[in-house]
């Protein structure tokens, strides 16, 4: 039995290495510009499209979960991912990898805006990328509505939530679709009398041990305390000042992105007075110019604050907590999902995920320049992605000096 509960833990360990898990994220997190959506993109494409490493409905369950928990979703869902691919190693071999990148490149240029006082102007690459990111979002959202929608509620629920976060958006709306979504998956789609002998049939997931329960509960207790006490001023050294106010908000900060900046603004400059108005407005820009979740603002405070390591410490205690109850909560999502019940909810929830991403598409997409070499760029990008599976890295990247040239002339 324990050996049972390795194996159903690691899911695919056998089939995935953990050098690849690192590598490819590593790649994806370097080439990841646009924000959420746009990550979740290029890992279905890479993942499930063109390596076949992961399967379709596992990645859209940690988009499920990760839309309700606190914290950066972007790192969430990739902490989820490296966990179905490879258990807790896993998923810290997705974590660091998808975080790196975005950490150096925010600290070059957090000491450029030191040095030099100003950000670097990189608006024509960025006229390239947002079409393409676009076009990635679009694709990726037709093919999962290919193989999800099979029927008129399916599509019922995608439309109205894909209809709401357009038209209102923010974190409560995002979470009433999840779970109306569900709802509605469980009124339409859940039958007792087709499901009472396959319940009994449907392979059981491995009792948690003693010493796994033991774990969870040391764990639960430190994130707890760190949401209890995370945020308070302290009399101690500045690095463990920031460790416990970022660590303390990254639990409490619901919606990532965009949602969040408010928040984020009323601690750091009203509250604290670690930045000015200005400053946080530039640590904003670096977020959105340099590849991985706007949270990695973070990074840019705290380098601000106490230089490397205070960013690095920013970094890890803003990243780390939310994803380690990100990976928690997944070990019992795979005790429970050969439940007819779940399943029946899970129909749900996931079209309204599906309707989420095309919601992301349209939102990123208004942000295009109306230009007709944007236009073009993304019509070309759409029709490569659909039609070819050609990584999104190069076609990220190359849409980005293709605007370069463009936007120059």
């Amino acid at each position: 039995m324990p050996e049972v509960a390795k194996n159903t833990e690691a899911g695919s360990a056998e089939k995935v290495s953990l050098l690849y898990i690192f590598w490819v994220f590593l790649k994806l997190g370097a080439t990841a510009f646009g924000g959420y959506m746009s990550l979740v993109a290029i890992v279905q494409k890479q993942l499930v499209d063109i390596d076949k490493k992961l399967k379709e409905e596992d990645l859209l369950d940690g988009i499920s979960l990760t839309s309700v928990l606190p914290g950066p979703v972007a790192v969430n869902v990739i902490a989820y991912v490296g966990y179905k691919l490879r258990g807790y190693s896993g998923a810290l071999m997705a974590f660091l990898g998808i975080i790196i990148p975005s950490f150096i490149l925010v600290i070059i240029l957090s000491w450029f805006y030191v040095t030099y006082g100003s950000v670097p102007a990189v608006k024509n690459f960025f006229l390239g990328i947002t079409p393409a990111v676009t076009a990635l979002i679009l694709t990726v959202a037709i093919g999962m509505a290919r193989k999800n929608m099979k029927s008129k509620i399916h599509w019922a629920i995608n439309i109205l939530s894909m209809i709401l976060l357009i038209w209102i958006g923010g974190i409560q709306i995002t979470i009433a679709v999840m779970i109306g979504g569900g709802i509605i998956g469980y009124l339409c789609f859940y039958r007792k009398d087709q499901t009472a002998g396959e319940e009994k049939a449907d392979a059981v997931s491995p009792p948690v041990s003693g010493k796994q329960w033991g774990m969870y509960g040391l764990v639960a207790l430190l994130l707890l305390s760190l949401l209890l006490f995370g945020g308070q001023q302290m009399d101690s050294s500045v690095l463990l000042q920031l460790a416990s106010t970022f660590s303390g908000i990254s639990l409490t900060l619901f919606g990532g992105g965009y949602v969040v900046i408010p928040a984020l603004h009323e601690l750091f400059v009203d509250n604290l007075g670690w930045l000015t108005s200005p400053e946080f407005a530039d640590g904003i820009a670096i977020g959105q110019v340099t590849p991985g979740p706007i949270f990695i603002t973070a990074t840019f405070i705290g380098y601000l604050v106490a230089g490397f390591w205070g960013a690095t410490v920013a970094t890890v205690a803003m990243f780390t907590p939310p994803a380690v109850l990100t990976v928690l909560l997944s070990r019992f999502v795979d005790m429970i999902r050969d439940s007819q019940v779940v399943k029946a909810v899970l129909q749900g929830v996931r079209s309204a995920v599906i309707g989420m991403i095309f919601s992301s598409a349209v939102t990123i997409g208004q942000t295009m320049a109306l230009d007709i070499r944007t236009i073009l760029l993304f019509i070309v990008v759409f029709f490569i992605s659909y039609k070819y599976n050609l990584s999104p890295i190069f076609l990220i990247l190359g849409s980005g000096l293709v605007g370069l040239i463009l936007f120059m002339l």
